[in-house]
């Protein structure tokens, strides 16, 4: 490609956002990293050839709009690729969940994500060149007792990451779903715990005690860094015919896997997971 191809990562402003913005950038594009507070990011990233930094909020529609405009200022027309990348989880039983979080929560993961594509994709589709990479998740494809609203925001961007597979092939922009498991970031320390069983109390208790543990053991036992998942999601975006799903991760493989095997068998994916997990719920 002559011109310099540019992309676009929303959530940059740490972890795999941060590591995927320096992996375009050292590759020689350049790389647009969205973050929401710039004076933070400033002194995190430093100066570093070909990386700009614009202030775009997932969860604030007019940051989108102009955040996306101003990085396609800087490219002069459409993006190369926009990643996206931005989210977080709630974490509480079903019955108890602060369902004010939760839409908190999707106005981030899910609709925050839908605005970048919204802003984006009409200049990629007119240029008729692109790649969109979705930063999702192995929870789009199994859902874990006590973080199921994080995992329906994750099934819920996966389900518009197909349809826009097909709603953007005749025009030759590409999609694909990047999805890993554990990380190596601080996105623990960034769930919000609703309900009483963060508190320690009800029914559900004990539960939270065991996925909490349980997740422990799964980070010391799989996680992948940052820098791994940022080289995924290059390759996507640089990729002819880049796969639409990817997992990351042998944790989410083996996910995967154990979620075919069981089939339509609830039962036996309960038994699955619960093997995956060393949970004793039952």
């Amino acid at each position: 490609m002559s011109e310099q191809p540019t992309v676009l990562i929303t959530g940059a402003g740490r972890g795999v956002g941060r590591a995927t913005a320096l992996r375009f950038a050292r590759a020689g594009w350049r790389s647009v990293a969205g973050v929401r507070d710039l004076d933070r990011a400033r002194d995190d990233y430093g100066e570093m050839p070909g990386l700009h930094l614009v202030h775009l909020d997932v969860a604030d529609p007019a940051s989108v709009a102009s955040g996306v405009a101003e990085a396609e200022g800087l490219a002069g027309g459409a993006l190369t690729c926009l990643v996206s990348n931005a989210g977080y989880a709630v974490m509480g039983a079903v019955e108890e969940a602060d369902l004010a979080e939760v839409r908190a929560m999707f106005e981030t993961n899910f609709f925050g994500a839908a605005a970048a594509i919204q802003a984006a994709v009409p200049a990629m589709r007119e240029a008729r060149r692109g790649s969109v990479v979705i930063v999702n998740s192995v929870g789009a494809r199994v859902t874990h007792p006590l973080v199921s609203m994080y995992h329906a925001s994750k099934y819920a961007l996966l389900a518009i990451s197909e349809a826009l597979s097909v709603e953007l092939r005749p025009f030759g922009v590409r999609v694909s779903s990047i999805e890993p498991g554990m990380i190596d970031t601080d996105f623990a320390a960034a769930t919000r715990r609703t309900g009483s069983a963060a508190r320690g109390e009800g029914p559900y208790a004990p539960l939270l005690t065991q996925v909490r543990g349980s997740f422990g053991a799964w980070r010391e036992r799989y996680m992948v860094s940052a820098d791994e998942t940022a080289a995924q999601v290059f390759d996507a975006a640089t990729a002819d015919a880049p796969r639409f799903q990817l997992p990351v991760g042998d944790d989410a493989w083996d996910l995967v896997e154990r979620r075919a095997a069981a089939g339509t068998d609830q039962r036996a994916w309960e038994e699955a997971q619960a093997d995956f997990l060393g949970l004793d719920w039952r």
